[in-house]
């Protein structure tokens, strides 16, 4: 039975990897061999924050709270609505209330993903969509 962690990062990466997008675009992953295309893309991070201990015993669960940060990547000098609207997508995708399973426990989204400002890069257009959840665990 993998670790509390390791079990929030594969119900995380699972649901995200659930994404059903049209077209299709590639994913970047965190420690996996990637080549930046020109075209559109998404990166996943994992960006684990705190825990909270809510109850007085030693061994009841802690409350793990993180965000998973998906960026899309759009074209350079396409409009940026059409990044804008893969991260509504993705957004949508990750709604609040969302509840991802592995290992027995629960991860669920905590509230609406925050779209981001599009932001100009040298190759790509850039939309954040932060995704926090909990775990009590």
């Amino acid at each position: 039975m993998p670790t509390v962690e390791t079990a929030i990062w594969l119900a995380l990466k699972a649901r995200a990897q659930g994404l059903v997008l049209s077209p299709v675009l590639p994913v970047a992953w965190p420690n996996e061999s990637f080549i930046k295309p020109t075209g559109g893309y998404l990166r996943v991070t994992h960006i684990p924050n705190v825990n909270r201990r809510l109850f007085l015993g030693s061994t009841d669960p802690h409350q793990r709270l993180g965000l998973l940060q998906i960026d899309v990547f759009g074209k350079k000098n396409e409009n940026a609505a059409v990044a804008v609207e893969i991260a509504g997508k993705v957004a949508e995708h990750f709604a609040c209330g969302t509840d991802m399973w592995r290992d027995g426990l629960r991860v669920s989204v905590a509230k609406a993903p925050d779209v981001g400002q599009p932001i100009d890069g040298d190759t790509h257009i850039q939309v954040p969509v932060t995704i926090a959840y909990e775990c009590f665990a």
